[in-house]
Formats: C-alpha cells, structure tokens, sequence
C-alpha cells in the first residue's frame, strides 16, 4: 500500500496498529461520524409532571401626583411693604432722637449736620427786659429747641431769655454759628405778624433788637418771639444748633390787661412747658413733651403734640350760662394723655383712643373694642345741669389718664 493512502474505516478500526510501521508518517485521524437517525424513527416527548401554579406578580399601580398649587404673591408683597415701613418708621425715629438729643445739649451727631466726633457743645445766654405795660398776646415760634412760658409770683418784672447751643470743634467755630442763628424779640402795643414754624425763613439774620412800644395806656400789649436756625427745615435737618427759649413773668403783666391772654406756641422739635397762665392757649409740638400746669383754658384752647406725651393740670374756665357751647381739645398722636381736672368739673367727656386703655377718677363706662377705647357722655354725672361744654380727649397709640382733684 503506498503512501497517502487511507484504509476503509472498517480496517482502521480493526488493525489501527497493524500497519504503523508500513507508513512513514503517522496516519491520519479520522473522525468517527455520528450514526444517523432512522428516518422513521420518532423523538421521544418526555412529560414532566406539572408543577405549582406561578403566582402572577402584583400589578403596580402608578399614583398620579397631585396638582402643585401655585404659589400666591400677597404674602411676598405684603411682607416686603411690612419691612419697608418699618424701615421708614425707624429711620425717622432715629432721626427725630438724634434731633432732640441735639437740642437738649447732646453732642450726640445729627445725620446731616455739623455735629460728629470731637465736637463740644457752646452755649451763649441773652436776656431782654419787657417793657410792656401788660399783656394780650405772646407769639413764640421755636424750629429746635425747649419752651418755658411761667408766671413767677414773687417776680416784679417779665423777661425773655434765649439760650444758643451749637456744637462745633472750638470757640471761633461756635461764635460764628451763633452768628448765623437769629433770636427776634418783638414788643408793640398795636399788632405783630403772626409767626409760623410752618414757613420757612427766607434767610438767615443777626438777632433783631427789640422794639419798645410807646406806652398808650390801653392795657394792651403783644410780645413775640421768634427763632431762625439755618437748615432746620424739613424732617431730616441739616444742623445740630437749638435754642432754648424761657419767659418768666409778673402776675401784674397779666391781670393790668384788658382782655384775657392769647398765647400761641409752635415747637417742632423740643418740650414745651408752661405753668400758671390763664386764657386762650394754643399750644402745638411736633417731636417732644407738652406740660400745662396750674392754668385755666377758655374756650377755643388747643393742647397737642405728635410724638411725646401731653399733662394737663388746670382747669376749664366753661361759661356760666350752661347751654352756651364751649370747646377744649387735648390732642395727641402718640404717647402718654394726663388730665387732672377738679372734682366738680361740669363738662361732657369726648374720649378716644385707637390703640391703648382708658383710665378715669370720675364714674364712667368706657367702651373697650380691639384694644381702643371710647367714652362720650358727661364727666361728672352728679351735676345737677349737664353742661354743654365739650371736652375732647383724643388719641391715636397710647393710653389716658384722667385724675380727680379736690375742689
């Protein structure tokens, strides 16, 4: 057999070792094929025994998320003009205390102003004489700065002292402010213009001196005084100075007059007080206290103040025929009302306020509702005729008091 050649399958299988030294390579392998199937012959099915029913998994139900609800816009804007009015009404309390402090004599700095560190407070007094015979009239108009108006009982005289206060960083700089604030000190026995804090200076002047009235002899007599502090006008101001204003009096300057005292005062930043007059008072602060004490009101008195409390303690000179109307009005914005009225006060009480309590001697019922409280109705109940005569006590945030005195 020669070379390459390849025995039947049946002799390889038989004698696959018989004819290995015959070949000089070892022989080729062959692949044993696999036997086929019997065309008829059919595949056997195996059956398996069925098992447990499959449990189907849970059918996931998909939550559909609720609607998202829209925000509102209100509470932001309401909120953001909640904190820009507080931020106004701190600013301007701020202000209006540095001002005060300013024209009590601080050296506490005014925003704007000349006031600041290493500055020092100067003071210059002038005192003028009255020359009038009595008095009618007193006109004082004080932009910044404290007014007293007294009758001294043991005084023969009447006079009007002016206090300057400037705050600056020496001597020549506060002569030179005081220059620049002027003090008029008017007297006539005719008419003086009315003054009025209201309006504002047209420019700044020296003092003016004083003007003594020819005496005419008719018991008539106006005084007026009057302040210019430069850059005082406005809620911000622009200037530190002040200037105190004090006027003593004779009790004969008011009992040789032919007609009772009208007083009119305008403060716009300081305390006011006055003690022992008796007329027709027309008081009026902005920013600090207002005491009237010891004094009689006639009808068409006015007491009032914005930001400070308001004491009375006097009495309502109301007419003596009981039908004629009269009027009295004690006014204040915010803070404290004391009134102190004698126990035989015949008037009908006109009582309110928006945000405090109500406090009274005498026997009546106020109304109280969400914290104000209101009373309308006659002060003294045991009059045996009520009075026509009206009283108005009002209030805007703060609470009144009204205290009984004997007699």
């Amino acid at each position: 057999m020669g070379k390459g050649r390849v025995r039947p399958q049946d002799e390889w299988d038989e004698n696959q070792y018989a004819y290995e030294d015959e070949y000089d390579e070892p022989p080729v392998r062959q692949v044993r094929r696999r036997p086929q199937r019997p065309q008829n012959t059919q595949r056997v099915q195996r059956h398996y025994a069925p098992g447990p029913p499959r449990t189907p998994y849970p059918t996931r139900t998909l939550r559909t998320p609720p609607p998202r609800r829209r925000r509102s816009v209100w509470p932001i804007l309401l909120g953001g003009c909640a904190i820009g009015i507080f931020l106004t009404v701190a600013a301007a309390a701020a202000v209006v205390f540095f001002t005060f402090r300013a024209s009590q004599g601080s050296s506490v700095p005014v925003i704007g102003g000349i006031g600041g560190g290493g500055t020092q407070t100067f003071t210059h007094e002038d005192t003028q004489q009255v020359t009038l015979p009595s008095l009618t009239q007193m006109q004082i108009c004080d932009k910044i700065g404290n007014v007293s108006v007294a009758v001294d009982p043991n005084s023969d005289a009447a006079t009007v002292t002016t206090t300057k206060i400037v705050h600056t960083g020496s001597k020549a700089d506060a002569n030179q402010e005081f220059g620049r604030i002027g003090v008029s000190v008017q007297q006539s026995a005719t008419s003086i213009q009315n003054l009025s804090c209201a309006q504002a200076q047209a420019s700044s002047t020296a003092p003016t001196p004083s003007t003594t009235p020819t005496s005419s002899g008719n018991g008539n007599g106006i005084l007026s005084v009057n302040t210019n502090i430069p850059d005082s006008d406005g809620l911000i101001h622009g200037s530190s100075n002040a200037v105190d204003i004090r006027i003593l009096l004779a009790p004969k300057f008011l009992s040789g007059a032919s007609a009772p005292l009208q007083l009119n005062i305008e403060a716009a930043v300081g305390n006011v007080t006055v003690d022992g007059l008796s007329g027709l008072l027309n008081i009026k602060g902005s920013s600090g206290n207002v005491k009237v004490m010891h004094a009689t009101l006639i009808s068409g008195s006015s007491i009032s103040t914005g930001q400070g409390d308001v004491a009375f303690n006097g009495v309502l000179a109301a007419p003596s025929d009981t039908t004629t109307q009269a009027n009295f009005i004690i006014r204040d914005e915010t803070g404290k009302l004391d009134v102190t009225l004698p126990s035989t006060t015949n008037v009908v009480l006109s009582a309110n306020t928006n945000v405090g309590t109500f406090h009274s001697d005498f026997a009546i019922n106020a109304t109280n509702s969400s914290g104000s409280a209101s009373y309308r109705g006659p002060l003294n109940s045991s009059a045996a005729t009520q009075s026509a005569a009206v009283l108005t006590l009002d209030v805007s945030t703060g609470d009144i008091y009204i205290h009984k005195r004997a007699g």
